[in-house]
């Protein structure tokens, strides 16, 4: 795996962390899997990692950020992060989503609306995103199956979505919810 580090402090700073891994290349390299900053970057085709340590939300990842760690991060961690981050996945510290202390830092997409589902679908969409069946959504939530399976096939007309899995991914693509 390769990153890239404009900052030679960073630079310095993240190659010791990474010192026993051989398979990671952390000199300037022309096509880099993770960008790995302080800051927070363009958004771009390489996923980027922000060391912070402002809890940065959900605002980040609206912004084009693939994970957030702390600046003491830990070399598995870091390696975690990276191999996660390469893979398409999002990462953030617990917490951090909900912080409602994100700074706004200029959005480059249209933010998530927050309208186009209901409260009531929004918390079917999160037992959805643990992998509960319409059975199980229904028992959690004190409804009737065909309530709960109604719920489903309304978020997934809503979101676009071809499925249970897709309504997911969609959701999570559009900030509605964090896995």
């Amino acid at each position: 795996m390769a990153l890239h580090i404009d900052d030679a402090a960073l630079l310095d700073r993240i190659a010791t962390i990474l010192a026993d891994d051989a398979d990671i290349d952390t000199l300037p390299h022309a096509g880099p899997d993770v960008v790995i900053t302080d800051r927070w970057p363009s958004p771009g085709p390489i996923p980027a990692i922000v060391l912070s340590d402002a809890p940065q939300g959900s605002a980040a990842i609206r912004a084009g950020v693939g994970g957030i760690l702390p600046r003491d991060v830990t070399a598995p961690d870091l390696r975690l992060a990276m191999e996660a981050v390469s893979r398409g996945f999002v990462i953030m510290p617990r917490g951090a989503a909900g912080s409602g202390q994100d700074p706004a830092p200029p959005v480059p997409t249209d933010p998530p609306r927050d309208d186009l589902l209901t409260a009531r679908e929004l918390e079917v969409l999160r037992l959805l995103a643990e992998g509960a069946s319409n059975k199980l959504i229904a028992r959690r939530l004190g409804i009737s199956f065909h309530t709960a399976k109604f719920h489903v096939a309304s978020i997934a007309a809503k979101l676009d979505a071809t499925g249970r899995t897709d309504a997911v991914a969609q959701a999570v693509r559009l900030g509605l919810i964090l896995l």
